[in-house]
């Protein structure tokens, strides 16, 4: 090998080693970035993460990213930057430049002639690069731009792949931490800024402010339209969010139709004029669509994080306690976070219940009672009706009645786990009794809305009907007025094979849902009972009065049973028998008493005035078939 070619292989090498260290160094702060980016707590901090990273490696004056569906700016100033309108230059760069550059798939260099006003740099111009954000469907959504090295130094084709995965990096932090409907940011996320923002407090001193957000009834939107009609609702809610929300706040979707906005350095009374502007604007959420139009509210809870510092449950629990009491009061409403308020205690209580239902579940901590229903027409035969009512065993052994766990059970989704546990319970119960002594009886079972929906529920319960020792006739499905509209299809889709074993089926609390005759001709219904709010002042109040009359005249034309709930005066017993109100069950009536004394005890016939209703059912079966 001739000598020659010696100094050859020594540039080479040399140059080859310039080339491991290059690749080495930018090695090691592709790790040392990805290392504090995982380290940051939330998006927001993983974000300033990135931009601040990409701004050191180019040295450069100002770096931005912006995403503007999303509400997302981050940027990272060099102080010989300061004087710069850097908001005034981001909205000319989206309105000049990413239009143009949007299509790029690399990062475009750009020679600018003259430096915006109030900043420090060559008077022969700058560069700045741009890169377009994309998401997954490849449409530039944002863009990330640096501007102006500060040594004045011009920018080289090295920083392409440092740009890129950089630009890469941060869409992947906004895919994690922000929702996809609505740009807004996701729980997670959340929950950890507003953790570092209470602990940041001082006490007594600073203040923020919390507001929970639940939009009213969307359910009843998706089913009246289709789930696009959903979400068309939760995008332009999210959209009049971020644009009421003042600088500084930190806005989020938590979950469905739940959202939740945090104001740092802001009283309650600045909570509250944000809460009632955002829901006075929700007028501008009415769907329409054909003659079908459906309004839009939302209901709102506050709580102020000063006078919340050192509690051990999130704020986030405090205002969403507050925001069910608002809807309690009629929805469409903005109530606050009062400790004192024995409605907001109770609330806060169910949490607590949660791990006890589960255990409850789990070891069937349960007991069954039956009250009695009884006849207004003083009719003494036929068989005596009851409904079955669930309670469960407290922690000290104390009774609880549904009211005071079915929030917590609703809440978290465990309904359909306890209208399993009583389907079974109840038709374990009548299997062990004596024949003679259930066969003048007939039960009524409560059912949740959270069930209907489950087509093995469906299954489970015919299953059970079919292998019981009572007849279909004896056995009676009870589905709340507002679960069978909210779940029609589900609803009907339950109830036509159970009626069509014989069993009757009742709409209850009838009266108190939203378009309560509507929808009743649809469903395959016997018995309508009648709301409880309306029997209770039906003697005190002709509004009340009008309405139990109404149901009755209805329910008699379509041959159906009225039963009126929560009767507890002679009174209203008495104008009840006027209003040709077929039914009564109540305190007046009949107390609960335990199912395992309706089914052993001969003596137990709850009311001599019961009667038979199956007569009606075959009646309205023949008009039905008559139409």
């Amino acid at each position: 090998m001739s000598s020659d070619l010696f100094p050859v292989q020594s540039t080479d090498s040399s140059q080859l080693q310039i080339k491991l260290k290059r690749a080495r160094t930018e090695l090691d702060w592709l790790y040392s970035l990805d290392q504090k980016v995982a380290e940051a707590p939330h998006g927001q901090a993983r974000l300033a993460r990135v931009v601040g990273e990409l701004t050191r490696l180019l040295n450069m004056s100002y770096s931005v990213l912006l995403v503007p569906s999303k509400s997302i700016r981050v940027s990272v100033t060099h102080s010989s930057w300061n004087g710069v309108d850097r908001r005034r230059l981001d909205n000319k760069m989206l309105r000049r430049l990413f239009p143009r550059y949007s299509s790029s798939i690399h990062p475009v260099v750009l020679e600018l002639p003259k430096l915006p006003d109030g900043a420090r740099g060559s008077s022969d111009g700058y560069q700045m690069v741009l890169l377009p954000i994309r998401d997954d469907s490849g449409e530039a959504t944002g863009v990330l731009a640096s501007f102006c090295q500060v040594d004045g130094k011009p920018l080289t084709n090295t920083i392409d792949r440092q740009v890129m995965y950089v630009a890469r990096l941060a869409q992947r932090v906004i895919d994690d931490s922000y929702d996809s409907l609505t740009g807004l940011m996701l729980r997670d996320d959340f929950l950890s800024i507003l953790d570092t923002s209470v602990s940041d407090l001082s006490l007594g001193q600073d203040s923020h402010c919390l507001i929970y957000f639940d939009i009213d009834k969307l359910q009843l939107i998706n089913d009246t339209f289709d789930t696009a009609a959903g979400d068309d609702v939760l995008v332009r809610f999210a959209r009049i969010l971020q644009e009421s929300a003042p600088s500084g706040a930190t806005v989020s979707r938590i979950s469905g139709d739940k959202f939740a906005v945090l104001l740092r350095f802001r009283d309650i009374d600045a909570g509250m004029h944000f809460a009632e502007g955002v829901r006075s604007r929700c007028q501008e959420l009415n769907y329409l669509r054909g003659e079908l139009s459906v309004p839009v509210t939302v209901s709102a809870g506050i709580v102020a994080l000063n006078d919340y510092h050192g509690h051990d449950e999130s704020p986030l629990v405090a205002a969403r306690v507050a925001c069910t009491k608002a809807k309690d009061y009629g929805r469409d409403r903005v109530a606050l976070y009062d400790e004192e308020d024995k409605s907001i205690i109770r609330r806060v209580d169910t949490l607590q219940l949660f791990s006890r239902l589960q255990d409850a579940i789990t070891h069937n901590d349960f007991v069954l009672d039956a009250q009695p229903i009884v006849s207004l027409t003083n009719n003494e035969n036929g068989p005596h009706h009851y409904e079955i009512l669930l309670r469960m065993r407290g922690l000290h052994g104390e009774v609880l009645l549904p009211e005071q766990f079915f929030e917590a059970a609703e809440q978290y989704q465990l309904m359909p786990k306890l209208d399993r546990l009583v389907l079974s319970q109840f038709f374990n119960s009548v299997a062990e009794a004596s024949s003679e002594l259930i066969a003048d009886k007939h039960f009524a079972i409560n059912l949740s809305g959270q069930s209907l929906g489950d087509p093995a529920f469906h299954q489970f319960a015919a299953s059970l009907v079919a292998n019981s020792v009572l007849t279909p006739e004896q056995i009676c499905f009870e589905i709340t007025e507002t679960a069978a509209i909210v779940n029609r299809d589900a609803a009907i889709q339950f109830m036509a094979p159970l009626r069509g074993l014989g069993c009757r089926l009742a709409l209850d609390d009838f009266g108190a849902g939203l378009s309560s005759f509507a929808y009743l001709r649809d469903m395959p219904v016997d018995i309508l009972k009648i709301d409880g709010s309306f029997v209770r002042e039906v003697a005190n109040s002709k509004t009340a009065e009008s309405m139990v009359a109404a149901i009755s005249q209805v329910a008699r034309v379509m041959a159906l049973d009225t039963i009126a709930e929560c009767v507890e005066t002679e009174a209203v017993r008495d104008l009840l028998k006027t209003l040709d109100v077929g039914y009564a069950q109540g305190f007046l009536t009949g107390r609960p008493r335990p199912l395992s004394t309706v089914l052993t005890d001969p003596s137990d016939t709850g009311a001599a005035t019961v009667v038979d209703l199956t007569d009606r059912l075959r009646t309205r079966t023949q008009m039905k078939g008559a139409e």
